[in-house]
């Protein structure tokens, strides 16, 4: 475990909790979880917290600035997980709407819309996305549902940390053949 020295075990628990209060908050206001989950959210960065304290190196830094970052990069995964549930729902809704409608289409003898530019970006966007290591492909979902000040706020960023970042995903996307301009340059077609 950690010598007494590196961390007061009386500051060490409010501090904690504080943080994660303040995370749980944050991800209950701005990501979409229900506030019911609040509690839940609090309680599983402090655990997470705790689980990684006996890897606290005070000579790296000091025990709140530990506390601080891991709490923070727990809502981050939080954040993300939310996000990525929120897109499958969406698609599952999506996917039932429209497999709806084309029954209904072919039971009218009509021809459903052609769906492929639309499938065929869609696939284009996750192979873009793959390229990316973890932390970007994430802030790319955060970053496609959610305002940049919500994503600053989740993140920690600054505003010219998240510009930078959202730089490079621009540049893979870019590099795909995924930039606005080719896009539509193509009339819609890589």
């Amino acid at each position: 475990m950690m010598a007494a020295t590196a961390v007061p075990p009386a500051e060490f628990t409010p501090y904690l909790l504080q943080q994660s209060g303040l995370r749980a908050s944050l991800l209950r206001s701005n990501f979409g979880f229900a506030g019911d989950e609040w509690e839940d959210l609090r309680q599983e960065m402090a655990l997470d917290c705790l689980k990684r304290l006996p890897r606290f190196n005070p000579a790296r830094g000091n025990w709140k600035g530990f506390v601080h970052g891991v709490v923070r990069n727990r809502a981050f995964v939080l954040a993300t997980q939310q996000t990525r549930r929120a897109d499958v729902e969406r698609s599952l809704i999506a996917d039932t709407s429209a497999a709806d409608g084309e029954s209904e289409d072919h039971a009218q003898g009509s021809r459903s819309e052609d769906i492929r530019p639309d499938l065929d970006l869609s696939i284009d966007v996750r192979r873009a996305l793959a390229t990316l290591p973890q932390d970007l492909q994430s802030l790319a979902h955060l970053v496609s549902s959610f305002s940049l000040l919500a994503v600053r706020r989740q993140t920690g960023l600054s505003r010219l940390e998240l510009e930078r970042k959202i730089a490079q995903i621009r540049t893979a996307f870019a590099a795909a053949g995924l930039s606005p301009d080719e896009y539509f340059r193509n009339g819609g077609a890589r």
